[in-house]
């Protein structure tokens, strides 16, 4: 629901009627049975998740005997407003803010961003410190430094190096550090505005000594970095991507119609077989419009929605341009057209000979061979393109 000019202590009834969106589609197949239900105002501007960011406001969870005959009302108060967590710091992990002007501009308001630090063992020891910047998949948060101090083994050159998780979340999902027209110049802010300044606090060495790295949301950050900033980092390990090819979007072509004109569809195939999203081995768990359907109520902030959120320009209202319609799953390929300048295979395949001297030798792109989310096909499709040009004698490409 949207909901303004609702003033304190003032009640508003709503019904399906007045949502943006819902799911199940037909509330006739929801059982009538005791049913817990709450509302969230979502307040925060930077947040991804309703609810639990800083600002939100909840209800208390009332418990009810869903009737899908009745007209009555239940009446949920929104009373409690998340408060911002606070991050405990320890002898070696720190927490790092900083207001990026990039983003502040572009949004119009302070924006803060935060990473979390692991400091060398030996930290005052020496004059500098090589970075390693771990970006995390979708979900993650700075927070996730402070797994890094178990995980690292006795002994490792990491324990040696100044370990940097940048949050990559912002109010559409996961930013991958690109430099996007909807949600702003994120890759920017990262590079020339935060890891700077975090270096020069903590004793960073330099693009010289610093790397990144991460899985899946974060694998496609930490290679899309190398390559956008190839001068800003001096290798990349990226493991498990998200696509890196529009041509193979977790087996679907985004760019090209079906055969007689008609759009492709991200529901189900040109056989009309609905289209699995997540899989373990080969049996299927997720079905992409199940997946879907239920984003869509939670929006903005889902997996799919960030990819438009990043690659997209913003539409007539100021969101970011839809590459498919969320009703019927077909795509709109004009709009996925003008994601081609973050087709990470399309720029290295198709600019390796400027690139070549600025990126040999750093790109390290690895893919599982079963991936859960149909992630591998892209990294083949890249793979074989890239054997094809001798690309494969200058970096490192395994599947």
């Amino acid at each position: 629901f949207t909901v303004a000019g609702l003033a304190p202590g003032e009640a508003r009834t709503l019904s399906i009627d007045d949502a943006s969106a819902h799911a199940p589609v037909d509330w006739a197949t929801v059982e009538p049975k005791p049913w817990r239900v709450q509302a969230i105002a979502r307040r925060s501007r930077t947040g991804r998740t309703p609810g639990l960011d800083a600002g939100d406001v909840t209800s208390a969870v009332v418990e009810l005997a869903y009737d899908p005959g009745s007209e009555d009302a239940v009446r949920l108060t929104l009373a409690t407003v998340v408060s911002e967590r606070p991050f405990v710091e320890s002898e070696r992990v720190k927490l790092f803010e900083f207001k990026s002007p990039s983003l502040s501009k572009f949004h119009g308001f302070d924006y803060v961003l935060r990473a979390g630090v692991l400091l060398p063992k030996d930290f005052g020891a020496e004059e500098s410190y090589p970075v390693v910047v771990s970006v995390t998949g979708f979900g993650g948060t700075y927070e996730d430094i402070r797994g890094w101090e178990r995980r690292i083994a006795p002994g490792s050159a990491l324990e040696d190096c100044l370990v940097v998780v940048p949050d990559a979340t912002n109010r559409y999902g996961h930013s991958v550090f690109c430099d996007s027209p909807s949600i702003g110049p994120w890759g920017q802010a990262l590079v020339h505005e935060l890891l700077p300044a975090l270096e020069a606090e903590f004793d960073g060495a330099g693009p010289e000594h610093r790397y990144v790295m991460g899985v899946s949301s974060g694998g496609w950050s930490s290679l899309w970095l190398q390559v956008a900033y190839p001068e800003a980092f001096a290798g990349c390990w990226s493991h498990c991507p998200d696509p890196i090819d529009f041509h193979d979007f977790q087996q679907i072509d985004l760019y090209t119609p079906l055969a007689d004109g008609k759009p492709r569809n991200m529901y189900v195939d040109e056989h009309g077989q609905k289209r699995p999203l997540a899989r373990r081995g080969q049996d299927v768990m997720l079905l992409y419009e199940d997946f879907v359907r239920r984003e869509h109520v939670l929006n903005p902030g889902g997996q799919i929605r960030s990819f438009e959120a990043t690659f997209s320009p913003q539409a007539a209202d100021g969101t970011p341009r839809r590459v498919f319609d969320v009703e019927t799953g077909a795509i709109d390929h004009a709009a996925a057209a003008a994601w081609k300048p973050f087709d990470i295979a399309n720029t290295l395949l198709t600019g390796w000979n400027e690139l070549r001297p600025r990126l040999k030798g750093k790109i390290h792109l690895f893919a599982g061979e079963v991936d859960t989310f149909y992630l591998e096909g892209a990294v083949e499709r890249f793979q074989a393109a890239a054997e094809a040009q001798g690309l494969l004698e200058e970096m490192q490409v395994e599947v």
